[in-house]
This record gives structure tokens, sequence and C-alpha cells, in this order.
């Protein structure tokens, strides 16, 4: 009866011991309780510890692929004329961006560096005098949603006077860039005789 209980304890203490072993916690008992230097180390304690590093990595990533419109280091500039090239009536103006910022960095501006940011921001050909409601109704939007925007009810409403002009600007800028279609609608497009490939 004996032999049979000593049996049983050498399986479980070998089954803890594989256990341990598995899953990398082979412990040096010096390492582990040292009260000469008043370190004690705990299982559960590194388990918290690496799981914390683990989202706080996570996090870090995440932040660093999030959008942030400093990143493009844009230059302001006061327009010089009071006239909105969207709308084509006088009004108070500021500058838009086509093809905005946030649009280039969903269709592909994350993954550049620095000086390209910089130079998309600042590059005038994507930039137009646009009254300053017209421009914040439009916002980030792609040309299927402001166009949208310009007669859904649920804003300021106005007629986009140019709209192939604009598309055919936006357009150019995609192309200049090697900037994706892919959020883009082709159809509205083609009705610019313009071509694009909104897969990729």
């Amino acid at each position: 009866m004996i032999s049979i209980i000593k049996f049983f304890l050498f399986i479980i203490f070998s089954l803890d011991i594989n256990l341990i072993m598995s899953n990398g916690l082979i412990l040096n008992s010096k390492e582990f309780n040292n009260k000469k230097t008043s370190n004690y180390h705990s299982f559960k304690k590194n388990v918290f510890n690496l799981s914390e590093k683990s989202k706080l990595e996570n996090f870090k990533i995440s932040k660093e692929n999030k959008y942030n419109r400093k990143l493009f280091y844009y230059k302001s500039y006061a327009p010089d004329t009071d006239i909105g090239f969207y709308t084509k009536k006088k009004c108070n103006t500021n500058i838009d961006h086509v093809v905005s910022l946030k649009d280039a960095y969903d269709s592909g501006a994350r993954f550049w560096k620095k000086s390209l940011k910089k130079k998309f921001a600042n590059d005038k050909n994507n930039h137009v005098a646009s009254c300053s409601r017209v421009n914040s109704s439009k916002g980030s939007s792609t040309p299927k949603d402001f166009l949208r925007k310009s007669y859904d009810g649920k804003g300021m409403e106005y007629t986009i006077v140019p709209f192939c002009s604009y598309l055919k600007i936006y357009y150019k800028i995609k192309l200049k860039y090697n900037l994706s279609f892919k959020n883009n609608d082709s159809l509205l497009f083609f009705k610019c005789d313009l071509l694009i490939n909104n897969e990729k």
C-alpha cells in the first residue's frame, strides 16, 4: 500500500516538474528567494509584468500608427483671393488640401518619411482657396462623401460648381504621390472622363 502511495506521489511530482519546464520556469533557488538582497520573486508577478509589457508595446505601436496632422508639418498661409474655389462665391477663405492629409495618410502616406509628408502637405498644386465653412464641411472627405455632404440636408448646403475640375486635381495628386484610390467611387471619376483602379 505504501509503495502505491509513493508511486502516485512520484507521478504527481514528475508532472509538476514537466509543467514548470514546459513553461520555461526553471527556478534557481538563490535567485528565487534571496534574503540578503531582499529580492523575492514570484511566478505570478513575472507573468503580470510580461503581460503589462506586451500591452505597453502594443499601445506604443498603435499610437505610432495613428493619424496625426502635426506629423505632416504643414505651413499655413493666407489665400490671395476671397472667392471660394468650390462654390465660386465671395467669402472668408482659407487654404484647403484637395486630397486631405488624412485621406493621404489612409491611402499610403502613413508609410512615408517625414520629408515626403512635409513635401505633400506644402505642395501648392494640392491647395485651393476655399470658403472656410465649406472647408470645414469637407473635412477629410473623399470626393464621393464631399459631394454627399453638399446636399444631404444634415448641415450647410452648397453647390460644388467645378466638380470635375476639383476631381481632376484630386486625381493628379493621387497619381503624383502614388496614393491608393481604394476608398473612391470609380463611377464618379468616370463621369469626369477619369479612370481609376479602386481595388488597390
